[in-house]
């Protein structure tokens, strides 16, 4: 599940173009995954599991969460084909009425359940504010079976026109649904016309390298397909703190390697610099390593910063708008946690 959307983004990179997240966060260290012995030392534990008496039941059960996501498979084969199964109007709070497209019997009750779209709307009116909503457009349901891509933001017919889409087959693990949501949010965050001048000759021109080549050189900041990252953004600001020594040595990994070399490289690179990421997916680029640490500050307790990938972390707590979001998004996150 992991290596197929690794694959996807690193197949697009390749092309010299940096899109938004589109697919499934990889939203738990590699080692994390693996089950743990009762008699391993308590060093093996990551440091937002370790016991703290401070924290109530609902705060040790929201870090839970980077632990058991994607921890756990649904049952199930992942389709060859991804099927969009309904689109909805955002009006505020609420949804209108759905374009519902043609699709196989063999998903069509997963489009017909329109309560399971309500539930999964519902979430994300109860842990995101309406001013952070506000970007998004349209809510899309969509299905490639169970374990594939669950989430994704995206960009649509113009810049500023945001589609929020979850899987309404691999929602119903919650641990990775809310990481997902919390990472996508991000996503939107921080590649709007606020944070990132758009580019409206590449949106319209995807597949024109020479074009992107020559947007990128003249953008004296960060430059990805939504457009040029202001100098104030947090993309830009992340960049400049955290990634001025790395940034040379990720580039030079997208080279036109085939597919598999630069999955294989891209994990090396993870490897030689682990203390710097919260996640094997944060790796992949600036943006994911962004959204990776921001899940990371919402759900798990304040680091003591004594990593570089527990500085990143701290980073969000410098705002403190992000800070009282972390706190509205954990309040509304609590209640769906048993």
């Amino acid at each position: 599940m992991r290596s197929r959307h690794l694959t996807v983004l690193l197949t697009l990179l390749t092309a010299g173009i940096t899109l938004a997240c589109s697919c499934l966060p990889i939203s738990s260290l590699e080692w994390m995954l693996d089950p743990r012995q009762a008699d391993e030392p308590v060093t093996d534990v990551p440091w937002y599991k370790q016991s703290d008496p401070d924290l109530d039941a609902c705060d040790k059960n929201l870090a839970d969460l980077l632990w058991l996501a994607e921890g756990y498979d649904l049952p199930g084969t992942e389709l060859p084909f991804e099927y969009t199964l309904a689109t909805y109007p955002v009006r505020g709070d609420d949804l209108a009425e759905p374009d519902l497209p043609s699709v196989p019997q063999s998903v069509r009750s997963f489009q017909e359940d329109a309560s399971l779209h309500q539930e999964m709307w519902d979430l994300i009116v109860d842990i995101v504010p309406a001013s952070y909503r506000a970007e998004v457009d349209y809510f899309e349901v969509f299905t490639d079976g169970p374990g594939g891509m669950l989430g994704a933001v995206e960009q649509v017919d113009r810049p500023g026109i945001w589609v929020m889409e979850l899987d309404a087959q691999d929602a119903g693990h919650f641990p990775d649904l809310a990481t997902t949501l919390i990472h996508e949010l991000n996503h939107i965050m921080t590649l709007n016309a606020s944070q990132v001048e758009p580019d409206y000759e590449v949106f319209d021109h995807p597949d024109d390298p020479a074009l992107y080549a020559r947007r990128e050189a003249a953008c004296e900041t960060y430059f990805l397909f939504e457009g040029c990252a202001r100098p104030d953004s947090y993309l830009n600001l992340f960049l400049e703190r955290f990634w001025q020594d790395l940034y040379p040595e990720w580039a030079q990994i997208y080279q036109g390697q085939s597919e598999q070399v630069l999955e294989d490289d891209i994990y090396e690179f993870y490897s030689r610099h682990s203390q710097e990421f919260v996640s094997p997916y944060a790796a992949t680029s600036l943006e994911e390593d962004l959204a990776e640490s921001f899940m990371y500050f919402v759900l798990a307790p304040m680091p003591a910063g004594d990593t570089p990938a527990e500085e990143k972390i701290l980073f969000f707590y410098e705002y403190p708008d992000l800070v009282s979001l972390r706190e509205h998004m954990r309040q509304g996150l609590c209640p769906y946690i048993p």
